[in-house]
């Protein structure tokens, strides 16, 4: 019989033919909602993402997030939009008026609100999806390791040390990564910290890259550390910032994904060299836009993640308490001068300082109020009769102690209070008062304790701050 190229339907053939067309999908029975294919489905089809099963880890993963501010507003934002199924946030400040130009998940109409919360309402409008779960606690030494150690990594969001060091520490004993991001000014840096290293030749784990006491092995000094509300950031380098440690904690929750895939395919990772990454993104140098720079190796005598043999050797005793480690101390906060009656800082407040209703209780406007806030900011707004530079004021109380015994030109600048004084001032209090004690040889100066924030709160509600 010639061959016509079809063959009779036997058994197996009805048998396939009863299984067509499918049945209905159960909906209940996918790994994910149909709504989940639809919003994650862009990055699923990604080559090197990892499709479904990439999709499904970053469900299953719990991320802690320290710092719900200019970096962890960004962060959290890309990190719930990506799917990543369960979030904590902790911070103990509420929302200001003076963070909405940076911290893109708060509103005008959420001021006083709980900044962790803040974000949970967010969030909840961004991805029905995930949860994010709110602590509008302080992070501290006796909650940080249970917080630690019940999430798959962490993100440092803060603008302090003394936190830094604490997630860094917490992190170590958890043997958990941090992705530390910060910004300042114009510029910005990203770092993995305690990351995980993997040996070139795919033998496993080559041990642990440096952690934040590795590179920071002396805290700063107080007063080298200055935050964003003195210093002044800009909302962009604080949202480049934190889309980049959303994009690369991402990185770390597939990097097991993505070892296990053949390691000649599409997307798998080359052996990770611990580097930190410089941001500069208001630079006319494009070579300088971003750069990364190769860190050290851990520290063998490292106090949280150090070799016992060389802490040993040096004396140095290993952290294992996070509550019996002083970090107060070691931050350098504890070293505030004695007060009270009788003690050099009370006779000097006695003398030098005054308050903003004293200042306008005078029987005549002061010829002369010295400004000692950076020239932006005088810029923004400011007293009458100001003289804003510490240069500008040094001469001038140079040149009136020269010609001292002209009583019009003492006037000139004077200040009829008990004694002859002119008044200095700057934002909040700290840096006049600085500046009362380097200048007060030339002439008699006095502080005007809460400068302008306490002239705006008592005085002239109108007086915008900044």
């Amino acid at each position: 019989m010639k061959d016509t190229g079809l063959h009779h339907r036997g058994e197996q053939d009805e048998e396939e033919e009863e299984l067509w067309p499918p049945a209905p999908t159960k909906i209940d029975s996918l790994p994910l909602t149909p709504s989940e294919y639809q919003r994650y489905g862009r990055q699923m089809i990604l080559p090197g993402f990892g499709g479904l099963p990439a999709q499904l880890i970053l469900k299953r993963s719990r991320v802690l997030v320290v710092g719900a501010g200019g970096l962890g507003c960004p962060a959290v934002q890309y990190l719930a939009l990506g799917g990543v199924g369960h979030i904590t946030v902790v911070d103990h400040d509420v929302v200001e008026r003076s963070n909405l130009a940076r911290q893109c998940l708060h509103t005008e109409k959420r001021i006083g609100m709980s900044k962790a919360e803040s974000i949970r309402v967010a969030v909840e409008a961004l991805n029905p999806h995930v949860t994010l779960a709110p602590i509008t606690q302080q992070f501290t030494a006796s909650n940080a390791l249970p917080l630690v150690s019940s999430h798959d990594l962490v993100l440092d969001c803060t603008d302090n040390p003394l936190t830094r060091y604490l997630i860094n520490d917490a992190a170590v004993l958890c043997g958990k990564a941090v992705v530390s991001g910060a910004a300042q000014g114009l510029e910005g840096q990203l770092v993995v910290l305690h990351r995980e290293l993997y040996d070139i030749n795919g033998a496993g784990s080559s041990g642990r890259g440096p952690c934040y006491r590795c590179l920071f092995p002396v805290a700063p000094r107080p007063q080298d550390v200055t935050d964003c509300s003195e210093g002044g950031v800009l909302g962009t380098i604080t949202g480049l910032v934190g889309t980049l440690q959303a994009n690369e904690t991402i990185k770390l929750l597939l990097e097991g994904l993505h070892r296990s895939a053949d390691g000649n395919g599409e997307g798998s990772p080359s052996p990770p060299t611990p580097t930190m990454l410089l941001a500069s993104p208001m630079s006319v140098a494009s070579s300088t836009l971003f750069r990364s720079i190769k860190l050290r190796p851990r520290r063998t005598d490292c106090r949280v993640c150090g070799d016992e043999t060389a802490l040993t050797a040096k004396g140095l005793r290993r952290i294992s308490s996070l509550e019996e480690e002083d970090y107060i101390s070691f931050c350098g906060l504890a070293t505030l001068p004695p007060t009270g009656p009788g003690t050099e800082v009370e006779d000097y407040e006695r003398r030098a300082r005054t308050s903003v209703q004293d200042l306008t209780n005078l029987p005549r406007r002061p010829r002369l109020v010295v400004d000692v806030r950076t020239e932006e900011e005088w810029s923004i707004i400011r007293l009458p009769r100001g003289v804003n530079t510490i240069s500008e004021c040094r001469a001038t109380a140079l040149r009136a102690k020269q010609r001292g015994s002209k009583q019009a030109d003492k006037e000139e600048l004077s200040l009829s209070l008990s004694t002859r004084h002119v008044p200095v001032l700057c934002k909040r209090g700290n840096d006049s008062k600085m500046a009362v004690a380097a200048l007060e040889q030339l002439l008699r100066f006095v502080d005007i304790t809460g400068g302008l924030t306490a002239w705006s709160k008592q005085v002239d509600p109108g007086f915008p701050m900044y």
